[in-house]
């Protein structure tokens, strides 16, 4: 059998693919653009570049169809937002299996103006949220807001379009700014909500068709930027409360496929709210497979055989890293003197921790993430830190 893994710049592809390479899986991976991380790894049985799925969409379909008949795929396994575009044309991939959600729960779960709200009347705790409808609206809601509050774009991910604000001048001019930078209309204006201090939670599930099917939770310990972004250093453990509050939600969507959905406790409130769904792998990923929970080769085998056993069960107190992203965000650490996150990223021999791109048994991915930086600055006079930023 032969699985196909697009977008395999990013961890969560790479350890989609050591996953199911250590399954004697055999492995097509897929890029639009290199260097790709990924085509270096040693379970990688071939690969090729497929055109913009942004920009060329219909093409990037045809390029897929035309790989999977060539390479007799089976499944196909989409890892980033290509995700969107795959589900959309779903009907249209006759020869390999896709266990992605159906397009309607993608574009609810990617809509965080139109999630929140649906969160809402399921009862799942959300943030205070104020959606602007036109400009001139925005200095009543400046006089409302509670500061400092946040800034978020309503399609997105991680930390893109993030903005902090203190005040009400600021505010207004933040604001103004995102709105122009990323040229919204009023369909799309930005969501300004409260600022919640304290710690990010997240709950990875497997749903086949509505059922769960696997479950695991991390809690961050770091992530860059220090402010809001990716996590850089997570360790597993349960939390009932949010665990019921993600399967609920899914549940409600009918979702189908894996899906990690994010949640903040608020030191203030004493109480975990809803951020947002990611509709498809997540960059933590290899934390999950460490634990016992192998997404990859769960989904694998349900888009194969139609059902998968549960599993609910994992290690706690696992630790992972993304190594080079943990190495910047330290830097911030450093700079705000914080010894006891310093002597966290010291401790390099817990028995309990792994590393998301780190690996002695195939080593060539992370040497490739390592000369991306140096890449980038050579190209574009700016370092990038991870193979997941645009190029």
């Amino acid at each position: 059998m032969t699985v196909l893994v697009t977008y395999a710049r990013v961890r969560s592809a790479l350890a989609t693919i050591r996953c199911l390479g250590k399954h004697n899986i055999d492995i097509v991976a897929a890029d639009d653009r290199t260097p790709s991380t990924s085509f270096y790894s040693k379970y990688v049985d071939s690969s090729f570049i497929y055109p913009s799925y942004k920009s060329s969409p219909r093409q990037f379909i045809d390029c897929l169809n035309r790989n999977i008949e060539k390479r007799k795929i089976d499944v196909l396994m989409p890892i980033s937002e290509e995700t969107y575009i795959v589900s959309k044309y779903k009907e249209h991939i006759k020869k390999a299996k896709v266990p992605v959600p159906e397009y309607n729960s993608i574009a609810l779960a990617n809509n965080k103006s139109k999630l929140l709200a649906f969160a809402d009347s399921l009862g799942i705790n959300i943030p205070k949220t104020y959606r602007v409808t036109k400009i001139e609206e925005l200095h009543k809601i400046s006089e409302t807001v509670e500061y400092p509050a946040v800034i978020k774009l309503v399609e997105g991910r991680g930390s893109k379009g993030l903005q902090y604000v203190y005040s009400k001048s600021e505010l207004i001019e933040k604001y103004k700014y995102t709105v122009e930078k990323f040229k919204l209309d009023s369909a799309n204006y930005p969501l300004i909500q409260q600022y919640l201090k304290g710690s990010g939670f997240g709950v990875s599930i497997l749903f086949n068709h509505g059922d769960a099917r696997a479950s695991f939770t991390h809690k961050r310990i770091r992530e860059y930027p220090m402010s809001g972004g990716p996590s850089t250093a997570r360790v597993s453990i349960k939390y009932p409360q949010i665990e019921k509050f993600a399967r609920t939600l899914l549940e409600e969507m009918n979702w189908h496929g894996v899906a990690m959905v994010e949640f903040k406790y608020d030191e203030l409130t004493k109480k975990p709210y809803l951020l947002e769904v990611n509709p498809r792998f997540w960059g933590s990923l290899y934390q999950a497979i460490s634990a016992g929970v192998e997404f990859p080769n769960l989904l694998y085998n349900m888009a194969l055989d139609g059902d998968v056993k549960p599993v609910f069960n994992y290690a706690e107190g696992i630790k992972s890293r993304w190594f080079l992203g943990d190495c910047r965000t330290i830097i911030d650490y450093i700079k705000i003197k914080d010894i006891a996150m310093v002597k966290d990223f010291l401790n390099f021999y817990d028995s309990n921790l792994y590393f998301d791109d780190l690996s002695f048994a195939d080593p060539l991915p992370a040497v490739a993430e390592f000369m991306i930086p140096i890449l980038n600055y050579i190209k574009k006079g700016r370092l990038s830190f991870s193979p997941e930023e645009e190029r």
